[in-house]
């Protein structure tokens, strides 16, 4: 899962890079695209057998990772992807209460404590963006009043996803993240060419579309080793290793960019992952 996390953290920073070239939806596109040409060539390689419509708990792990992915990707097209990584990282949060109605297991008042802590740090990162008190010089495209709330309704998304990831073991994890990049592909394509997204904001050369096959190839390794980390231990307990990518793109922001978030939004950014923490924390121990 740490390798995962690595490879997501540079899909997130190759995707915010992107921001002012492509619109999000064609990012998501070719980054689907990309990752579904080299998992069905993993699973016909590997001699594993591909899963279409069964099982069900299949298109529940597709479909809501794929509304999370949408997600994430306007996020990132549109503000700081540290911020945005940190307020998406409350999924294991949302993993602990949706497994509530998903797999009977009740959270516990640790966890709704935990959620309400990551709210208030949540919204303090709002207001901190809103406010202007992230550096955002020379980013036009940042619209931080719509990319912070879509971050966390990812989140919840992610959490579903992870879930219905957790009930598909007896699947091949290649067959999944190949079930998963196709429907993502298909859904992402529809929507980038039927609704009027915002046009680019720069002239694409070279280095755009070697970052952009990046975000394609960085996206498949990540899920690749992120699905075969839920299928093989509890969601609630694997999760917390995902936090890492915030720390992997904070740094990196710091130290090639000199961006860092302002203070009321860093603390905002610890209330999320020590909530998130504190949730791993509890649940390993029970």
């Amino acid at each position: 899962m740490l390798i995962g996390s690595i490879f997501f953290a540079i899909m997130g920073l190759l995707t915010e890079s992107l921001g002012d070239e492509f619109s999000f939806a064609w990012i998501a596109t070719i980054r689907s695209a990309i990752a579904t040409a080299l998992a069905i060539l993993l699973v016909w390689t590997g001699g594993a057998r591909f899963a279409i419509f069964k099982p069900k708990t299949l298109w529940m792990r597709s479909l809501a990772g794929c509304g999370a992915m949408l997600c994430i990707f306007f996020a990132m097209t549109h503000y700081d992807v540290s911020v945005i990584l940190s307020v998406s990282s409350m999924y294991p949060i949302w993993v602990a209460i949706l497994g509530w109605p998903l797999l009977g297991q009740l959270p516990t008042r640790d966890t709704w404590l935990a959620l309400a802590v990551s709210t208030v740090g949540m919204l303090l990162v709002y207001s901190a963006a809103t406010t202007r008190e992230i550096g955002l010089e020379g980013h036009a495209h940042y619209l931080p009043h719509i990319a912070i709330p879509i971050a966390a309704l990812a989140s919840m998304l992610s959490g579903v996803a992870l879930i219905g990831l957790h009930k598909v073991k007896e699947v091949d994890p290649r067959a999944v993240v190949a079930h998963f990049s196709a429907v993502s592909t298909i859904i992402s394509f529809f929507i980038w060419s039927t609704l009027p997204l915002a046009k680019p904001q720069s002239e694409t050369d070279s280095t755009s579309i070697l970052r952009l096959i990046g975000v394609g190839v960085a996206a498949m390794l990540g899920q690749l080793f992120l699905t075969k980390a839920f299928s093989a231990g509890r969601p609630a307990r694997i999760s917390v290793i995902g936090l890492s990518q915030v720390a992997f793109a904070a740094s990196y922001k710091w130290i090639f960019e000199g961006q860092v978030p302002a203070p009321v939004a860093f603390f905002g950014m610890l209330l999320v992952i020590s909530a998130t923490i504190w949730v791993m924390l509890r649940q390993s121990d029970e």
